[in-house]
């Protein structure tokens, strides 16, 4: 009996350790997720920066007395804002 357990429980461990091209598919698709988690979080990184943008566009505008303007500016950067945190909750869900 032991003779058999030597002889098998290599031939398991290596089944086990391996499982060839599913287990290399399955790795590869992890990799591809990971990459889109990271594409989005650039996306949520370059939307934030365009919302800063938006708010010293706001400020320019305050100060040149265009309040029309600077609350447009607000609005606009309160939305990409929203944007970019709905980015970074995807990102973070992946």
């Amino acid at each position: 009996m032991k003779k058999l357990a030597i002889i098998a429980a290599p031939l398991v461990l290596g089944i086990a350790a391996c499982d060839g091209p599913a287990e290399e598919r399955g790795e590869e698709l992890d990799d591809v997720v990971e990459a889109e988690g990271e594409v989005i979080d650039e996306q949520a990184e370059l939307a934030e920066a365009q919302a800063e943008l938006a708010e010293e566009s706001a400020d320019v505008a305050d100060e040149a007395g265009n309040e029309g303007q600077s609350a447009k500016m607000e609005q606009t950067a309160q939305e990409i804002e929203q944007q970019a945190e709905a980015l970074e909750d995807t990102a973070d869900g992946i």
